[in-house]
């Protein structure tokens, strides 16, 4: 389909059913951040409501039924997702059950424009618990001209009797050299460098690309790594709770998921410094960084060895190596 990069095999199962028109009521789709789920479900409406004959998986993406739904503006496809209060501090899930039953009964209606109505509900892990229960009733008997697609990083915080009644559509990293081909197709080769630092998620690597915003908070999220190594620890704690302080949930654990995400690049790289591999993925100066975090790692496990070993009692001034230690313990 249309602009969903990897996940070739569902996309080649459910492409070939939505020409079709055979689709389920309902499907879970779920994966991590920044994968392609949100797209797919865009490119799934498209296939079933688009006009251009003969259809296409993913819609022609040039009628007007096409491009209604890439803008929101479709009557037969809605969104729903939770709201934002940001002037209560309030952690709750927040797709509401006035959501869900406003939701149910515009589904209730025939199509206006197109041959299905598609709810995309994301991310579907913020319903409440009676927004929930009635989505249930929903999918337990759904009307014959709707799909429902739920969209959610962390499908087991759906309630079972929910996931019993939906087809899963797991998604899963994508290889770098199919997101760096995608990249080079798109923007050019220079984009190329982006794939690396997305991790296997497209929706970053294409941030990063159009996104100049975005790469000057990937830099100062790097800056903010090589600081935090190097900090004391009252210091580490003051820094987690000023992340703390978000008011909304879900902009918060965003924002550390994106670190979590940048930061272990950093350390894959460090990793590979460490081994003294060469890595044409680390550009020059992530490559010195990266050597530099290796050596600070090093002198840290060498110097709590040899404190280790001296405590311990030990008679020889010097710690073991660790081969001696794997032998040691074999025997």
């Amino acid at each position: 389909m249309r602009d969903v990069i990897g996940q070739r095999r569902l996309l080649a199962r459910l492409g070939e059913r939505a020409v079709r028109g055979d689709v389920a009521h309902g499907y879970e789709l779920s994966g991590p951040r920044s994968i392609g789920k949100h797209t797919l479900a865009l490119r799934l409406a498209q296939t079933l409501n688009c006009v251009t004959e003969p259809a296409v998986p993913g819609g022609c993406g040039t009628c007007i039924a096409c491009r209604k739904i890439e803008r929101g503006l479709h009557p037969d496809v809605r969104e729903v997702t939770r709201l934002v209060d940001q002037t209560k501090r309030d952690d709750r899930k927040n797709i509401t059950i006035e959501q869900i039953r406003e939701m149910q009964q515009d589904l209730a209606l025939r199509p206006l424009e197109g041959r299905k109505r598609f709810v995309i509900i994301d991310d579907a892990a913020d319903l409440s618990e009676h927004a929930e229960v009635a989505l249930l009733k929903t999918l337990e008997e759904p009307p014959s001209h709707a799909v429902l697609l739920l969209i959610t990083p962390t499908p087991s915080r759906l309630l079972e009797t929910i996931r019993s009644r939906l087809q899963p559509l797991p998604f899963r990293s994508v290889a770098r050299l199919e997101i760096e081909r995608a990249l080079v197709a798109r923007f050019g080769q220079s984009a190329a460098r982006f794939a690396s630092p997305a991790a296997g998620k497209p929706g970053i690597a294409f941030t990063l690309a159009m996104d100049e915003g975005a790469r000057a908070a990937r830099k100062q999220f790097e800056a903010e790594f090589y600081r935090l190594v190097g900090s004391k620890l009252t210091e580490r704690f003051a820094w987690a709770a000023a992340l703390a302080d978000e008011r909304d949930s879900q902009k918060r654990s965003e924002l550390i998921e994106t670190r979590l995400v940048n930061w272990s690049e950093l350390v894959r790289d460090a990793a590979v410094a460490a081994t003294g591999v060469a890595d044409r993925r680390c550009v020059p100066i992530a490559r010195m960084r990266a050597a530099g975090l290796a050596r600070r790692s090093r002198r840290a496990i060498s110097s709590t060895s040899h404190s280790a070993w001296s405590v311990g009692g030990a008679t020889s001034s010097r710690p073991p190596s660790a081969r001696a230690c794997c032998s040691s313990s074999s025997r």
